[in-house]
């Protein structure tokens, strides 16, 4: 469901950098609130964000920030639904750029789905202020910004801003009419906003069912506690213990143990955010759950906080 642009399109090609471009989404960002309203054909030839980003583009969710990945995550949207973690296509005029001082963007942009305003709904619940964008002015897609993102453009505030009045994020400032804002959503948004879990899940989740004794949860998977952190169910089934806290989030895996997620193409030591043998080195997996052994390290794995862990 992604547009073409064939103008940008060219475009990029012309600006082609290092990270490269990527797939143009929808060639209208530039509408969103804070930015200007029209693009002319001289600033077709402008990139905003500033080096080593410019002219750059991701799909990777190691570009978004990890309390927005996890609550993503949690609204039941997957890693192959993201088309736009930061981007520079001069339509956005900076939208996608990532936030200040930080490495990550704050506005993601991923596949509507199926049921496009029940996705919506799900991701406001988790403090996304969450936009479908339709034609004529965009592609299908939605837009999303996450309020509890510890640093934020004063574009992407705007937006926030002109979601809690049930707004539609846009330059336009209409009211938002694909999928209506409902108080319960702007509840949601604000709650996380103000550093407050959403009323709908809490930082804390409560399990249902038993667990398998051994076995690794996220909290709210089968054992009470907190969906960022990973947990070992007790002999009882019912009691757990904390194996760690996920920094960027856990993953519920359907039929094996759940586990924290990674960062894609990262090297970690078995026991350092990946599960496995300590003297061992694994590479984590495009998708940022599963992993493969690089190397057995005969003298013992390293943890580099920072850095990718390697062998002694």
């Amino acid at each position: 469901m992604r547009a073409f642009n064939p103008v940008l399109a060219t475009l990029c090609g012309a600006l082609a950098v290092a990270s490269g471009c990527g797939p143009i989404v929808d060639g209208a960002d530039d509408a969103e609130a804070g930015d200007t309203e029209a693009v002319s054909s001289s600033e077709l030839r402008t990139c905003y964000c500033p080096q080593p980003y410019t002219c750059g583009f991701s799909s990777s969710p190691s570009r978004m920030y990890s309390g927005a990945h996890a609550a993503m995550l949690r609204a039941g949207v997957g890693d192959g639904s993201l088309i736009q973690t930061f981007g520079d296509a001069s339509a956005s005029v900076g939208t996608h750029c990532p936030e200040p001082g930080a490495t990550y963007s704050a506005a993601t942009d991923i596949d509507p789905g199926g049921s496009p305003c029940a996705r919506v709904h799900n991701l406001r619940m988790q403090g996304f202020a969450a936009f479908y964008r339709v034609p004529p002015s965009f592609g299908y897609h939605i837009h999303m910004v996450y309020a509890g993102t510890p640093s934020l453009k004063s574009s992407l505030r705007n937006q926030i801003d002109s979601f809690l009045r049930g707004h539609n994020g846009l330059a336009s400032d209409g009211y938002e009419t694909h999928c209506a804002i409902t108080a319960e959503e702007k509840a949601a948004v604000r709650a996380v906003l103000n550093g407050n879990a959403p009323p709908s899940s809490g930082g804390s989740s409560s399990g249902s069912g038993s667990c398998v004794p051994g076995g690794s949860y996220c909290g709210g998977d089968k054992v009470s506690g907190n969906a960022s952190t990973l947990y070992r169910c007790g002999s009882d089934g019912k009691s757990a213990t904390v194996i760690r806290s996920c920094s960027h989030g856990c993953s519920v895996n359907p039929g094996r143990d759940d586990s924290c997620r990674c960062v894609a193409g990262s090297a970690y030591c078995g026991g350092d955010v990946v599960s496995g043998n300590s003297s061992t080195l694994y590479r984590c997996g495009s998708d940022g759950v599963s992993v493969s052994v690089i190397r057995s390290c005969a003298n013992g794995c390293r943890v580099n906080p920072g850095n990718d862990d390697s062998c002694n």
